[in-house]
């Protein structure tokens, strides 16, 4: 999976309002298929791989965060969203980030489940991880993750079973 930035970039100098007629690249974050149609479009039936890429017009992007698609805009404003708008001035457009660089959308990324494994002790870890892994994509990911580095802390690893349900040992 291609890198997705982390929430601490620093903030881009100068927003442009984006051509409602072009394309911008958006990213599933799950690991299955995504099927979703466009409101108000015939036949906008779209899929999006597992971790795969999809180019949609900027005006179904909008579309489907007016229309609060789960997908797009998550928990609200696009925090545990199942896709990623790749292009920063239309996450600005669609509120989920702030032109000033203050508000980001909060995505779990490889670093910051990086930084949760780092919390000392584990009451910290457990308050973390429950306010940052919210949707399955996202306790899928935590699990990837502490797989892919290799996470050898046994109490860490249980409350993760525990909390998502899920195997770290396959």
């Amino acid at each position: 999976m291609e890198k997705i930035k982390d929430n601490i970039t620093e903030s881009k100098s100068s927003y442009t309002r984006p051509n409602m007629d072009s394309y911008t690249t958006v990213r599933s974050l799950c690991s299955w298929d995504l099927h979703f149609a466009i409101h108000g479009i015939q036949n906008a039936d779209k899929v999006i791989k597992p971790f795969g890429t999809i180019d949609l017009l900027n005006r179904e992007i909008k579309s489907c965060c007016d229309n609060n698609n789960a997908f797009f805009v998550g928990t609200g404003k696009g925090d545990h969203a199942r896709v990623y708008i790749e292009d920063d001035d239309m996450r600005i457009f669609v509120g989920f980030d702030s032109e000033d660089g203050k508000r980001k959308q909060n995505i779990l990324t490889e670093e910051k489940c990086l930084k949760l494994f780092e919390y000392k002790t584990q009451s910290t870890f457990e308050k973390n991880i429950q306010e940052e892994v919210i949707t399955e994509a996202e306790k899928d990911f935590i699990i990837a993750c502490a797989r892919k580095n290799k996470v050898n802390d046994f109490e860490k690893i249980n409350f993760l079973e525990q909390y998502t349900n899920k195997k770290y040992k396959i």
